[in-house]
């Protein structure tokens, strides 16, 4: 029986990802539905962690470039994404300081909207640019060409492959998570989050040739630590840009209740920071221990050393 190749697979993974930016790219110019945005950015992101883990498929300089390319679709989405985000929280916002002050948060939504539709216009123009048309037709013709197939590991079994980078993924990040402790700074949990990320990644470009009994429960785990790290960073992003949202709204001369209703706020933001951060030292003892580290020993059939 012939075995999948790491070609196939990474060919598999590239177009899934690019049928998926295709899909919702309609849906982004009109602008009324989030979602849409955000199923593109995950998956031009998972893109861009293929072209890292496939790299070697790649000639230097194709590589480089559409790393630029998607890269920069990366950025010219990430405004509108922020501002969808500040206002889709808005009612939790709320809910997060006393009712009597809850009106006074309305020039926030205001300013939120504002912004998001100047935002929207200038991401339209990028959208319906020459650049990006070209960047997707180019990547497509290329994903149907026999460029991937070049290289020496392009033909090599993708399971043994695989399971390979997965267990010594996992074995770096069990490492890592060890050290992470309580006066830990912000920036390294922010880094252990993407190294998750980029780990559960990984195991779905390779579902199609290492799925068993085990993996499904390894992933699910997986994306807890995930989620909770995920919201200990939201979190502080969501403060930042409030102080950001906070000193423009001053500047237009919003009411002194106003100011201090998102002072209130604020408070309440770092304070689930400090409760988020908590929460993923407890997940990361499900990622660094025996128990776990003997299931992806099992799962992907390759040792992970203590």
């Amino acid at each position: 029986m012939t075995q999948t190749s790491v070609s196939e697979i990474a060919r598999g993974v590239f177009l899934t990802h690019l049928h998926a930016v295709q899909a919702h790219l309609d849906g982004c110019i009109e602008g009324k539905d989030p979602i849409h945005l955000h199923d593109l950015r995950v998956a031009n992101r998972r893109t861009r962690t293929a072209l890292v883990e496939f790299k070697f498929l790649f000639p230097q300089e194709t590589l480089v470039g559409y790393q630029k390319s998607f890269r920069w679709i990366h950025q010219i989405t990430g405004e509108v994404r922020d501002l969808d985000v500040g206002l889709g929280h808005f009612p939790i916002y709320q809910q997060q300081i006393p009712k009597t002050w809850r009106t006074h948060l309305e020039p926030l939504r205001t300013l939120l909207e504002s912004k998001r539709e100047v935002a929207q216009g200038e991401l339209v123009k990028k959208l319906r640019s020459e650049r990006l048309a070209r960047t997707l037709s180019s990547w497509s013709v290329l994903l149907e060409s026999d460029l991937l197939d070049g290289s020496t590991l392009s033909l090599e079994p993708a399971k043994e492959y695989g399971c390979r980078r997965i267990a010594k993924r996992y074995q770096r990040m069990r490492k890592k998570g060890g050290k992470l402790k309580k006066n830990t700074p912000a920036e390294a949990f922010h880094n252990y989050r993407i190294t998750i990320k980029k780990l559960r990644y990984l195991m779905e470009f390779f579902r199609p040739v290492v799925d068993n009994e085990k993996f499904a429960t390894l992933r699910t785990g997986l994306k807890a630590v995930q989620d909770a790290f995920g919201a200990f960073q939201d979190a502080e992003v969501q403060a930042i840009n409030l102080r950001s949202l906070a000193g423009e709204l001053h500047q237009l001369g919003v009411s002194t209740d106003t100011v201090l209703a998102l002072g209130q706020l604020l408070g309440t933001l770092e304070k689930m920071q400090r409760q988020s951060k908590k929460s993923c030292i407890k997940q990361v003892r499900w990622i660094t221990a025996d128990a776990t580290a003997r299931a992806f020993q099992s799962c992907f059939q390759y040792p992970v050393e203590p």
